[in-house]
């Protein structure tokens, strides 16, 4: 049996913010962060929260890969404020931590009333960056200081009730941050759809979306303010986000999130140097020939002839996809390795046995389409390290 969980309801277009005429009756919380509040972004929505009388309060200390304090911050407002709805903008780091908040707030009052006396507040997701997609996904990754982790969460309590996508956030947005956003969107794409649980639905939204990131994100590296590309490529983010909400992803992801809390590394950034390598892996190509996974090459074959790769066999298909990201890769100057990146070799092979543990604990990793051991994440680790070029 299959399923498509397609939740929330999307508005999108100019004006799309007036939505929030559809709030409940009653107070509204706004969580963002401070950049949101000092550059005064955040006045869009709280500019139309009064016009249409709506009460409302702003938390803006939230910071980027939000940590388990600034949700425990953020839950201590919702329950001093008791808002009848939340509004997240900014940022999956925004959204990320109103979905920690509102699941450990809903948690916490089952444990002492019950799930009969529960109301959990009406959920609005409005993103500033086209990338994670989390404003409709029941995932939010927290980082845990303490211990240098990325805590992936799944429950289908933190999916937004709506999202509202207006293209005019990401007019403002530094040419790093689109790059990177953009890939990490191309990223959740690929995944979904060579994931072992993808399905004619999710293949869509992972086509789709591909397609308009690899039209899109070229013209606003490169600056443009066309209305169109920016709604094109924020719709884009959106639909990946919908196919890996339903198909997961894989251990690109997985190291991605270890690798970014390990050394500080932006998300999409780090998934942008990895993927040519997981790519190669889950197909057996390169250096992977010894572990061949022709049905997963044959998964990539097809994104990748979706994309525009010349006829051929699977094989030269996934080796297109892959040269396809490197390209990508140089045009928006991400460096060809973690090296590159700047990460020490000494703190990275300190690290490597610990963040062999996390990877293979993350749910991601358990996700992708081939298995994977502790020996093949050491492999990875070794190989992004150093890059190259998998092929």
């Amino acid at each position: 049996m299959n399923l498509l969980d397609a939740c929330p309801k999307i508005y999108f277009g100019p004006d799309s913010l007036d939505a929030l005429a559809e709030l409940p009756a009653g107070p509204v919380l706004v969580l963002c962060d401070p950049y949101m509040a000092e550059s005064g972004a955040v006045r869009q929505v709280t500019g139309r929260l009064e016009r249409f009388g709506r009460a409302y309060s702003v938390f803006s200390e939230i910071e980027p890969d939000p940590s388990i304090q600034t949700v425990a911050a953020s839950l201590q407002v919702l329950f001093r404020d008791k808002p009848e709805s939340v509004v997240a903008l900014g940022g999956g780091s925004a959204i990320d931590t109103a979905k920690a908040a509102l699941y450990v707030c809903l948690r916490y009052k089952e444990a002492l009333m019950g799930g009969r006396y529960i109301h959990r507040p009406f959920f609005v997701a409005v993103p500033t960056t086209s990338g994670s997609g989390s404003e409709v996904t029941s995932y939010a990754v927290l980082t845990d200081r303490a211990d240098d982790v990325k805590i992936p969460l799944s429950d289908r309590a933190m999916i937004p009730d709506v999202a509202i996508l207006d293209p005019s956030f990401t007019k403002t947005l530094p040419a790093a941050m689109i790059a990177y956003s953009g890939m990490d969107a191309l990223t959740h794409a690929v995944e979904a759809y060579v994931s072992r649980k993808a399905t004619v639905f999710t293949d869509l939204y992972a086509a789709a979306a591909a397609q308009a990131v690899c039209r899109c994100l070229p013209r606003l590296y490169a600056g443009t303010k066309d209305d169109a590309t920016h709604q094109d490529m924020m719709l884009a983010a959106t639909m990946a986000g919908l196919a890996f909400h339903n198909s997961s992803l894989g251990v690109c992801h997985g190291l991605a999130h270890t690798l970014g809390a390990e050394f500080h590394l932006p998300h999409g950034k780090a998934n942008s140097i990895i993927l040519p390598w997981v790519i190669a892996f889950n197909a057996g190509l390169g250096p992977y020939q010894d572990r061949p996974h022709l049905d997963v090459a044959a998964r990539y074959g097809a994104f990748a002839r979706l994309l525009g790769a010349p006829a051929g066999s699977d094989e030269a298909g996934t080796a297109w996809l892959i040269g396809l990201i490197q390209k990508f890769n140089v045009t928006f100057q991400t460096p060809a390795s973690l090296r590159l990146a700047g990460i020490s070799q000494g703190a990275y092979e300190a690290a490597r046995a610990d963040m062999t543990a996390k990877i293979l604990r993350d749910l991601t990793t358990k996700a992708n389409p081939v298995p994977v051991t502790a020996a093949d994440v050491c492999r990875l680790l070794a190989d992004v390290y150093e890059g190259g070029g998998p092929l």
